[in-house]
């Protein structure tokens, strides 16, 4: 049986297409909101953490490979979510360029709300594909596919 390679990448752009967005509660400015982003690809993660080397004086940078807090904040299409509304974070500057306000509100979380920021998006470029890699080597070995938690 040939592996039909068109058909496989296919399916794995729709699966890149159909991922839900994450939604993680915070506090800001004593508020609680919500965090929402959506994981994006792993080409795309890859791109984004080589753009920001780990910081030498950083252990937790050292054993990722990246400056954990320069990616999480340079994430693109970052919300915030507060009762039912969503604000995309994006305005215009005076020369009519689009940028984030998402590094600000960022640099403006409670210790907290950036760990747990920062662990939701780690967990959905590298946690969720390393069991996402062994569910589909258990796959094809004929084993069970489930994971413990």
């Amino acid at each position: 049986m040939a592996i039909d390679l068109d058909a496989l990448l296919a399916e794995a752009q729709a699966m890149i297409e159909s991922v839900e967005p994450e939604l993680v509660p915070v506090v800001l400015a004593g508020r609680s909101v919500g965090v929402r982003f959506v994981p994006m690809s792993g080409a795309d993660w890859r791109d984004l953490c080589l753009k920001h080397p780990p910081r030498p004086e950083i252990r937790q940078d050292a054993l990722l490979g990246y400056d954990v807090d320069a990616v999480v904040s340079a994430y693109p299409h970052v919300a915030l979510v507060a009762d039912d509304e969503v604000d995309d974070m994006i305005r215009t500057d005076a020369e009519g360029k689009p940028y984030s306000k998402w590094p600000a509100v960022w640099s403006a979380l409670t210790a907290t709300g950036r760990k747990d920021v920062s662990a939701a998006i780690w967990a959905a470029h590298e946690r969720t594909p390393e069991r996402l890699v062994s569910e589909a080597g258990k796959a094809l070995k004929g084993g069970e596919t489930s994971t413990p938690n």
